[in-house]
């Protein structure tokens, strides 16, 4: 049996079928392919005798985007199979697809494409029909990670199944797991080395790889099909992790980072970084995305040069001093802040935790949505606490409230803030009396212990207690023009930390010299030279024809 034997085949019985022939009949034709002739078939025929399906607008439009974006994945894979798989040509599951359409637009049945559509999608693939379907990625042998279910609902889908289950909070998942949130759901992975990735509602993703690298770290790769993320990367400590996006149109590398991933239903891919580096790679080139930078790819195109993310219009600051460690809960169930131990957490996307000096925290939150929030103090000492909380639109403050609270070491306390927003303009803030927290745990987290290395360590002013890790690092870029290369330390993102002093090699091809380099190094017309670090760099390496 050849595919274009089963093509064939298949488009004469859709023929028959239309002229009201039966099933039976049609295969009798064929007998060398009735099994997969009837598999398809009667299928086809059960579907079509359905009551028809009225889905949600925004379920027709995920569901339409997840089909693109599977088929458009499992074509670029055949292709790479194409010499060695007969079988992996993608012009079958094309023939399928358009021969049931054609089929189920006559007037003789009922049609129903749309329900059809749907349904391959909700079965994630079309081998479910027609048990040729081609495979996804192969995915590595998994370490584990956890599952927080913020609000909403959630499945998944085990390796090598076409079916989805209901997810529950707290599940521990393996490598090969696909998740994907519904319309109205957010949900968090937590990763053994404590790095985290948010899923906005509508998001599709895969764990396609979670090892182990040394003690300290890991290597990470998350297929995500549509939708939005937003990742926290702790810095890995041990030679060889890695975390990596790879959508169906770029891969996005970090290493300790706070960055979003937006996949639209055109596979057109953004990344966002807001701390840390991002290299951002399609189509055989790259670009480097530090903290402020964002940048797109078509689907099948390079990434477009690195721009400045626009500002939030609106953003609600809140700002605590301590001797309180301050986190914040948003509509979602998604919190952003620390905990005294030291544990920093970001769920919320876009929002900003920043310690600007020893004693005052600030979170920023952008574009918030109307609704309740939490506002957690944790006490690590005696002492008068400053709350402060604004609203900023287009950098003006249309509300601002501020109260002094004298608490106790060991004490925890909530402020409710309610946000109301009118035709998406803010309309108020109701800031509610300061209460126990008693058993209450507004923030959902799974902490890592043993493996994160806490980012920012919170300790009270003065206090003789060492943070566990206060060594700042920065970002080296280093990257050459055509004709050459860096050799020492190599191209690519390095992370040294400050005052370091690195030495840089350039080596020309033949044919060619080294010219200049591009960036803050010690002397910029020799090809060995060096630089200290005291901010993140990007160096370039040009050359120029020999004389």
């Amino acid at each position: 049996m050849t595919q274009a034997e089963l093509a064939l085949a298949l488009d004469e019985c859709l023929n028959r079928m239309r002229r009201g022939q039966a099933i039976e009949a049609c295969i009798a034709e064929y007998p060398h392919l009735s099994r997969p002739l009837a598999a398809l078939l009667s299928t086809a025929t059960s579907i079509s005798e359905a009551p028809k399906a009225l889905p949600s607008d925004d379920f027709r439009r995920l569901s339409r985007s997840r089909l693109l974006l599977r088929l458009r994945e499992k074509n670029s894979n055949v292709k790479a199979r194409k010499l060695s798989r007969d079988a992996a040509q993608p012009g079958l599951l094309v023939t399928i697809l358009q021969r049931l359409t054609q089929v189920f637009n006559r007037p003789r049945l009922l049609a129903i494409p749309a329900t059809l559509l749907l349904l391959i999608t909700i079965g994630g693939s079309l081998s479910v029909i027609v048990n040729v379907g081609l495979p996804s990625t192969p995915t590595a042998l998994a370490s584990q990670c956890t599952l927080t279910i913020l609000g909403g609902d959630v499945e998944f889908q085990t390796s090598g199944s076409n079916v989805w289950h209901d997810a529950a909070n707290g599940v521990v998942l393996q490598a090969g797991v696909r998740l994907k949130t519904a319309p109205d759901s957010h949900a968090l992975l937590t990763f053994f080395e404590g790095s985290s990735i948010k899923l906005e509602p509508g998001t599709d993703i895969e764990i396609q790889k979670l090892d182990q690298i040394g003690e300290r770290s890991a290597d990470i790769i998350i297929k995500q099909w549509i939708g939005t993320t937003w990742s926290r990367v702790v810095k890995r400590l041990d030679p060889g992790g890695s975390y990596e996006i790879h959508t169906p149109s770029a891969i996005a590398l970090v290493r300790g980072t706070l960055f979003e991933t937006e996949v639209d239903e055109t596979a057109r891919t953004t990344v966002k970084t807001r701390e840390g580096v991002v290299t951002l790679r399609a189509q055989d080139e790259e670009v480097h995305l530090l903290a402020g930078l964002q940048s797109s790819v078509e689907y099948g195109a390079s990434p477009s040069a690195p721009e400045p993310i626009p500002p939030s219009d609106n953003e609600l600051v809140i700002t605590v001093t301590m001797p309180a460690v301050a986190s914040v809960s948003d509509p979602t169930g998604s919190s952003t802040g620390a905990l005294p131990s030291g544990s920093f957490f970001n769920q919320i996307t876009g929002a900003r935790y920043i310690m600007p000096s020893d004693d005052i925290q600030i979170i920023t939150l952008p574009e918030p949505m109307a609704g309740d929030y939490n506002l957690t103090l944790r006490c690590i000492a005696d002492g008068a606490i400053r709350v402060s909380i604004e609203y900023l639109s287009k950098g003006e403050a249309v509300f601002s409230h501020s109260n002094t609270y004298a608490l106790t070491d060991g004490s925890e306390w909530l402020i409710p803030l309610h946000l109301e927003m009118h035709d998406g303009q803010f309309a108020s803030i109701t800031v509610e009396d300061i209460e126990p927290k008693g058993n209450r745990m507004p923030e959902k987290l799974v902490i890592s212990e043993g493996f994160e290395t806490p980012l920012p360590s919170v300790q009270p002013t003065g206090s003789p207690t060492q943070p566990i890790d206060t060594e700042i690092t920065y970002a080296l870029i280093v990257i050459s023009s055509t004709h050459g290369s860096v050799t020492e330390p190599g191209q690519g993102v390095f992370f040294y930390p400050a005052g370091k002093e690195v030495t840089i090699i350039a080596k020309p091809d033949d044919g060619w010299r080294f010219d200049s380099w591009t960036g803050d190094v010690a002397d910029k017309s020799s090809p060995t030279t060096n630089i200290t670090i005291t901010k993140s760099e990007v160096v370039t390496a040009n050359f120029a024809p020999a004389k």
